[in-house]
């Protein structure tokens, strides 16, 4: 099955090419310059980001929704999201309070026989990037920050900081007891509504850890229970939350220019076994407040307009399953910053569509969209696919 949906992704980018080196092109009058007219996209989105919100959609609590008509359709079956009070946009920068000294704490060495590793490290890590230049298949790959690596081991523990904007953290002993049982333990992926207190609980031990370092928000989105015999751990999956809204994380691959910021750790009892933050630690360096924000109403009428453009497919096959109001990282790689945007995102998770075959033939062979963003300010459609 897994096989047949590759081929299915393989042959759906070949024909993406195709379709976007035969677009038609504007027309123009006869003086040369391009017609825009009334009725176009564009305009469309404008007036419908300027309507008023209704006020029944403050009451909404389930979103079941056809949008278009005939086999042409988006449906989307899921819960609303909370959407903050206030909304901002921010641009983050390096963290220059990543010192050596934050590390030192960051370790929590209980034999205090630390080691300073980090020229090592950055040796390793400019020799590495020599070897993948020189490679015939080099990983191409953008990396938010360019301070230099700060690591340290006591032999038990080892902590890092790098770029200015990641950290890493590994509990020697507690990490090789888990990764003993990783390959043949039973693998179960716990929904928040069931395990309520293991999301509790984990985000509770995870952010005592994360405090050290100044960072005093995450949004889980996931969390797997990996358990065998007498061993059992669980295995986080988060990103960075800014007042309240965590960033995108769905995406079926990243690309050259791209910076999405996710944390990952797995927890044994109460203690952390590794922790993995991937530029999660970048500084707010200003915060501009949206004066307004599209209602839920607004998004699916520029959803409407785009799919009768043409611009998206939808499936009457498949339903999108999950809406989130979420950040949507920009990187900016002249300024080494990375902006975010708040974005409604409507999607179908990638670990779903790809094991159902159903799922899989709407959303690759049929071309629909699996996942979606719209700037939840100008309405523009930042990402879909």
């Amino acid at each position: 099955m897994r096989n047949k949906v590759l081929e299915l992704v393989v042959v759906t980018m070949l024909m993406a090419v195709g379709i976007c080196g035969c677009q038609k092109a504007p027309e123009s009058s006869a003086n040369g310059d391009i017609l825009h007219a009334k009725d176009s996209v564009e305009d469309k989105v404008a007036l419908i980001v300027n309507e008023s919100e209704s006020a029944m959609e403050n009451d909404m609590q389930e979103i079941n929704s056809i949008i278009g008509t005939g086999d042409n359709v988006i449906r989307i079956q899921a819960q609303m999201p909370d959407v903050p009070q206030d909304v901002y946009n921010m641009v983050l920068g390096e963290n220059e309070t990543l010192t050596k000294d934050i590390l030192i704490e960051f370790l929590g060495s209980e034999t205090g026989n630390i080691k300073d590793l980090s020229e090592e490290a950055q040796k390793e890590m400019e020799q590495s990037k020599a070897e993948n230049e020189q490679g015939e298949e080099r990983a191409i790959f953008s990396v938010f920050g360019n301070a230099p690596i700060c690591k340290l081991s006591d032999g038990k523990k080892t902590a890092s900081f790098s770029d200015g904007t990641s950290a890493y953290y590994q509990n020697e002993l507690l990490y090789e007891k888990c990764a003993s049982i990783y390959k043949s333990a039973g693998e179960t992926v716990l929904e928040e509504a069931d395990s309520e207190n293991v999301y509790r609980e984990t985000k509770k031990i995870l952010l005592t850890k994360l405090s050290q370092i100044g960072m005093a928000e995450i949004d889980i989105y996931k969390i797997t229970q990996y358990q065998y015999h007498s061993v059992t751990f669980y295995e986080i999956e988060f990103t960075p939350s800014y007042e309240s809204m965590g960033i995108v994380h769905e995406f079926g691959s990243i690309a050259l220019g791209e910076i999405f910021p996710s944390g990952k750790a797995w927890i044994c009892g109460e203690d952390i076994a590794t922790l993995s933050l991937d530029a999660c630690l970048g500084k707010v360096e200003t915060q501009e407040k949206c004066e307004t924000v599209l209602s839920w109403g607004q998004i699916e009428k520029i959803l409407e307009t785009h799919l009768n453009s043409g611009k998206i497919n939808g499936s009457n096959k498949a339903a999108l399953t999950e809406v989130e109001f979420l950040y949507y990282s920009i990187y900016k790689e002249d300024e080494n910053k990375l902006e975010l945007v708040p974005v409604w995102n409507i999607y179908t998770p990638m670990s779903v569509w790809m094991e159902n075959e159903e799922l899989a033939e709407a959303f690759v062979a049929d071309g629909s969209i699996w996942s979606i963003c719209v700037n939840a300010v100008s309405g523009e459609i930042v990402r879909s696919e």
